[in-house]
């Protein structure tokens, strides 16, 4: 039998197996941010590890189907709150949980918990450690200054990161080389 995160997993994969395709590159996204977290839970043993990895699957979940004009984070809290109810989850832990998805983003709810804060965390620090910023790079060129959504995003994750000043001082020579990155290839792709 599955346990609550292995059918939080299972059903985070199915919805983008329904969907058709994973234009978000979401499971390799989800699957970076798993270490990110899982590194914070061994630093940080008080966090509820079990509400932690819940976060981190369910957190995407309104990405799909697209487009819409909903925040996924609000989308993600809804469908997050019905599988927990269905999978019969304590009252008190779906609470937890939920503030873990719709804090991910600091954007209008703020992580106020140990539990969610790592989730926000390893959500921006898993932007690092993998190709999201250049696939916004790319993506964006067409747009009369493609850096500047890149730009955003960066510094709200390194922002994000910050709770854990550990994170910040691991990643802090990652953030500049993206930066630096991102920089000369739009300096390329605006002379073709």
């Amino acid at each position: 039998m599955k346990n609550i995160i292995e059918k939080a997993e299972s059903l985070f994969k199915g919805r983008i197996n329904k969907f058709g395709y994973d234009p978000y590159g979401l499971i390799k996204h989800v699957g970076e941010m798993e270490r990110w977290a899982a590194f914070l839970c061994r630093r940080y043993p008080k966090a509820d590890r079990e509400i932690v990895m819940l976060g981190v699957w369910l957190h995407d979940l309104g990405h799909y189907p697209l487009p819409s004009k909903i925040d996924h984070a609000i989308r993600s809290e809804k469908m997050a709150k019905k599988f927990l109810k269905d999978n019969n989850y304590p009252v008190k832990k779906i609470k937890m949980a939920l503030h873990c998805v719709r804090a991910h983003r600091c954007n209008d709810v703020c992580p106020e918990t140990l539990e969610a804060r790592i989730v926000a965390c390893a959500d921006s620090a898993s932007h690092m450690t993998d190709d999201m910023y250049f696939d916004i790079a790319r993506t964006d060129r067409k747009l009369e200054n493609p850096a500047l959504r890149f730009s955003g995003k960066i510094e709200r994750d390194f922002r994000d990161i910050s709770v854990f000043p550990e994170v910040k001082k691991l990643l802090t020579p990652l953030y500049l080389s993206w930066k630096s990155l991102i920089a000369a290839y739009v300096n390329v792709i605006n002379k073709l």
